[in-house]
C-alpha cells in the first residue's frame, strides 16, 4: 500500500490539481492500494481539496487531518503516524507531478537498501524573465547535482548514493514507512528526513523521470524569504548533530563550485546577465543565513507556515 501526505497551507486554487494528478491512478501509475492524507490548517484549502476527493470518488482513500496550525514540520509528524502504507509519498499542495511520476518514484524500493527516493522539482516559470529564470536555473542545477553526486545503477533510470548523496526533495519524494521523529523547529525537513535515513544506514534515490512542478519565487522579498528558510536549515542541522554519515551538503563554498555551471547555463546575453545577477543575491541570501541562522538562531515561526506568496 502507499500512502501519500500532501501538506498545504492557504492553498485552495492549487490543491485539487495536486490531488487529480496523483489520485488519477492512468495518469500517475499509482497502485490500486492507496491512500491520500491531506494534511492543511485553513478551512479553504480543506474544503477545496475534499471537493476534488468527492469528484474523484476517492471515499476512503482520502482523508484529511486539520493541523492546529503548528507548522508543516508538526503537521508531517501527526501525518505520518497515521499513514497505513508500505512506502508514503511527500509533497506539497502548491505543485503537480508529471504523468507516470508515481510509478517511477517507487521503482527504486525494489532495492532494500533504498530509504527513500527524490523525484525532480522542475520550474513550471518561463525563463522570459530574470525570475523564472532563476528558478529554472537552480532547479536543473539541483538536478545536476544530484546525478553527479549519486551512482546511476546499471538498467535503470534511477541513481543510489553511497559514499556521496544529495538531500531528496519535499516537492516530491517518498520514503518507507519508518518513525521519524522530525523536531518541530526544523527549517528544511526534507533535508532533516534525508540525512535521518542515512544515519540509519539506508540508502538515498534519485529517479529524475518522476517530475513535479514547482513555480518559485517571482520577487527578491519572497525568494530570500524562501531560500533563508530552506538554505538556512543545513546549518541547523549541523548544530543538531545530524550530518554523521555525511558531512553539511549545501554551503556558501560548496555553491562557488558550480560558478561555471552558472554562467554557461544562459543561452543568449540577457540570460548571461540574469545569470551574473544571480551571484550577488546568492551572496545576500547566505549573509541574512548567517545573521538570522546562525548568530540570532532564529528557527520558524510561531505557526511554522511561511507562504511565499508569489509561489501560489
Amino acid at each position: 500500500m502507499v500512502t501519500v501526505i500532501i501538506t498545504s497551507y492557504k492553498e485552495p486554487k492549487t490543491i485539487g490539481r495536486c490531488i487529480n494528478c496523483i489520485a488519477n491512478r492512468k495518469y500517475s501509475g499509482i497502485p490500486s492500494s492507496f491512500e491520500i492524507l491531506q494534511v492543511s490548517p485553513d478551512s479553504l484549502t480543506l474544503n477545496a481539496g475534499k471537493k476534488e476527493a468527492n469528484k474523484l470518488n476517492l471515499g476512503k482513500k482520502y482523508k484529511q487531518i486539520k493541523d492546529p496550525r503548528k507548522g508543516k514540520p508538526y503537521a508531517l509528524v501527526m501525518a505520518l503516524k497515521k499513514a497505513k502504507g508500505d512506502i508514503i509519498i511527500l509533497t506539497d499542495g502548491d505543485t503537480y507531478f508529471e504523468r507516470d511520476s508515481v510509478r517511477q518514484i517507487l521503482l527504486p524500493f525494489s532495492d532494500k537498501n533504498i530509504g527513500g527516493v527524490s523525484g525532480r522539482p522542475v520550474s513550471s516559470d518561463p525563463k522570459d524573465n530574470k525570475f523564472g529564470y532563476w528558478g529554472n536555473l537552480l532547479a536543473d542545477a539541483a538536478h545536476h547535482r544530484r546525478s553527479n553526486v549519486m551512482e546511476k545503477i546499471e538498467g535503470t533510470d534511477y541513481y543510489m548514493s553511497d559514499k556521496t548523496f544529495f538531500p531528496m526533495s519535499g516537492y516530491i519524494m517518498a520514503i518507507r514507512n519508518m518513525q521519524i521523529d522530525i523536531p518541530q523547529n526544523i527549517l528544511s525537513d526534507d533535508a532533516y528526513i534525508s540525512y535521518y535515513i542515512r544515519n540509519k544506514g539506508l540508502e538515498v534515490g534519485y529517479t529524475p523521470k518522476a517530475m513535479c512542478y514547482v513555480k518559485y519565487p517571482t520577487n527578491l522579498k519572497d525568494y530570500l524569504t524562501q531560500k533563508v528558510r530552506s538554505l538556512g536549515g543545513y546549518s541547523q542541522l549541523k548544530r543538531l548533530g545530524i550530518c554523521k554519515r555525511d558531512k553539511q551538503s549545501r554551503s556558501f563554498t560548496i555553491e562557488l563550485k558550480y560558478t561555471w555551471y552558472v554562467i554557461k547555463y544562459a543561452k543568449n546575453f540577457k540570460q548571461f546577465i540574469w545569470s551574473l545577477e544571480l551571484f550577488p543575491v546568492r551572496l545576500i541570501t547566505w549573509i541574512n543565513i548567517l545573521w538570522k541562522r546562525i548568530i540570532l538562531k532564529k528557527t520558524v515561526s510561531n505557526t511554522g507556515w511561511e507562504r511565499i506568496e508569489s509561489t501560489k
